[in-house]
């Protein structure tokens, strides 16, 4: 009986092995399938992917480069709307200069114009006056003393002075003045510098309301002692008395007077001075002062 042939270098022990190696490949093939993703805990365990930390980066960056825009938007507005407001404030300002300066222009042409021949200057004081020599002729009668009218005219004319420019000359006359009927300050006319105004503010600071209202002769003095005069200014509260007593002087003449003795044509105005001349204005006192401003020119005003 022919006998069995054994295979060379392979036995029992060695295929065992082999076969052993390659169930468990199979196993492994089987239980874990291929190309499916991980799970979300996987992931979760695993953390963010580079993609997705690079997507979350330039997102973020996206945001922050909106934010700024923005930001600088409102502030480029911002710039503008100043620049803006400078701009009309600029333009405002220009404005208001060149209308000063337009009427500076017209009030120098006007003046040049007028050259203080008789027409009235620009008012840059509060009166209309002919020129710049003018007598301020003050009552200060003893009826002054009611209302403190000495006082509001002392207080109203040393504002009106103030106002004044140094190129003006200027003299007071206060009437009456014992045993005189008038009183002036300095007998001529001065140019009111600042020296001056400060005189004139002591005279006023001085005077005293006694006695009447002797108007003819404090006229006539005016007349006779300021001949280059432009203006008369008379400031009083009362009727015209005979000299300094209490007998009432007659209106009629002394208009007529004055017309005769004014050859110069000064301009004489005329203030009243207390509440009477604004509750009577059929008055003595009244009628002559507004006749008397009529007659030459000048301004009547009561207070």
């Amino acid at each position: 009986m022919a006998s069995k042939k054994e295979i060379p270098g392979l036995n029992i022990a060695l295929l065992d092995i082999l076969t052993g190696a390659l169930g468990a490949v199979i196993i492994l093939f089987v239980t874990v399938p291929k190309g499916v993703k991980d799970t979300p805990a996987t992931e979760k365990a695993r953390g963010p992917s580079a993609e997705e930390i690079a997507k979350e980066s330039k997102e973020s960056l996206s945001k922050k480069i909106q934010i700024r825009e923005e930001v600088i938007k409102k502030l480029s507005q911002k710039i503008q709307n100043l620049e803006m407001e400078s701009r009309n404030k600029e333009s405002i300002s220009e404005a208001k200069i060149r209308e000063l300066q337009d009427k500076m222009k017209y009030m120098s042409a006007e003046i040049e114009q007028n050259n203080y021949q008789g027409k009235g200057l620009p008012v840059d004081v509060g009166f209309d006056f002919k020129g710049r020599k003018i007598v301020f002729i003050i009552d200060v009668s003893g009826s002054m003393n009611r209302e403190d009218r000495i006082g509001q005219v002392k207080a109203g004319l040393k504002m009106l002075i103030t106002s004044m420019p140094k190129d003006y000359n200027l003299d007071v006359v206060a009437f009456p003045n014992h045993p005189s009927a008038y009183r002036p300050l300095w007998g001529g006319l001065k140019a009111l510098d600042e020296f001056n105004k400060d005189h004139i503010y002591r005279y006023l600071l001085n005077l005293k309301a006694v006695g009447f209202t002797p108007t003819a002769q404090v006229l006539n003095y005016a007349f006779d002692t300021y001949p280059n005069a432009t203006d008369f200014v008379l400031l009083s509260d009362g009727a015209p008395t005979k000299g300094n007593s209490k007998i009432p002087d007659n209106i009629s003449e002394i208009l007529i007077n004055v017309k005769q003795r004014n050859k110069k044509n000064i301009r004489i105005s005329t203030i009243g001075v207390g509440s009477s001349f604004l509750d009577r204005k059929d008055s003595s006192a009244y009628v002559f002062l507004q006749e008397l401003a009529r007659d030459h020119g000048g301004f009547f005003v009561g207070f």
